[in-house]
């Protein structure tokens, strides 16, 4: 989880995470809030079968990473992911739930986004302060390049605090006939995409930011590929956003793919550590 309202990594941090653990022979399940999806029952997500209004946007994304469930009541869907046969569970935002005891609670920051005004909401973007959030979390994990100033407000908490550091990537680096793009996303924090395509070799020659999981209409789908066919470019966005555009369009749009790299070993270490000594009851 983390302490801003969105856009600190937490998505992508998951999929890195039960790739992780496949490769270590778990079978990682993942409980999601189905945040702007109307199925409030628990119910495992369905890439084929379910929408977007449904299930909510970032549920459709887990579900093509690892077996995804959502539903209001936490306990409830994890109990489900269990009986499926999950031998490990991974809350997706879920470090301010206290439903549900964790083995392991991991607080991501984007380090580019940092804390922005260090104020809580409505006055700023925290779900609750950061000391708070550093004391609940065992590890951190910074997205993004160091911080000190971060990473020193998280050590002010506990200077033993585990603190960790990945880097996000296009899985598609640009290629000389589609270097030129237009972007597009509706994310808690669209800065990052937009650095992430630059840093993968795009040209961005216009980027227009929507407020996070914008529920995309027609006649916006159509101004933004007018956008492109005047600029010349090649219109882009996240998988997050792709899973919301109308099926008509999708050949007018390229969705791009992107991966969260974890720089330490460490990281992976904690994990198998925090594992071993706890059991699924």
């Amino acid at each position: 989880g983390n302490v801003v309202v969105g856009g600190a990594g937490k998505t992508p941090t998951t999929i890195a995470i039960c790739d992780l653990l496949r490769e270590k022979l778990h079978t990682p399940h993942v409980v999601a809030s189905g945040y702007g999806g109307y199925i409030k029952n628990v119910v495992r997500v369905d890439s084929a079968m379910h929408a977007y209004l449904q299930v909510g946007d970032e549920a459709l994304l887990l579900a093509n990473a690892a077996p995804t469930w959502i539903g209001k009541n936490k306990v409830y869907a994890c109990r489900a992911a269990i009986s499926a046969g999950a031998s490990v569970i991974i809350m997706d935002d879920g470090l301010q739930n206290n439903a549900v005891a964790k083995t392991l609670k991991i607080l991501v920051i984007d380090s580019m986004q940092g804390f922005g005004n260090g104020k809580l909401i409505p006055a700023g973007p925290l779900r609750e302060t950061v000391e708070a959030g550093s004391r609940n979390a065992d590890v951190a994990l910074i997205i993004g390049e160091k911080n000190e100033v971060i990473e020193n407000r998280i050590r002010s908490v506990n200077g033993n605090k585990e603190i960790y550091h990945a880097r996000t990537e296009a899985t598609e680096l640009a290629s000389e006939d589609e270097k030129n793009v237009i972007g597009f996303c509706g994310l808690g924090y669209p800065e990052k995409f937009k650095a992430t395509l630059e840093q993968s070799g795009y040209r961005v020659m216009d980027f227009i930011a929507f407020r996070d999981h914008h529920a995309y209409t027609i006649t916006e789908i159509q101004r933004l590929i007018a956008t492109a066919k005047r600029a010349g470019g090649r219109l882009v966005t996240t998988w997050k956003d792709y899973v919301k555009i109308p099926s008509v369009f999708k050949n007018d749009i390229k969705a791009i793919n992107v991966k969260l790299i974890i720089e330490e070993d460490e990281f992976g270490q904690v994990i198998m550590k925090a594992l071993g000594s706890s059991r699924l009851i």
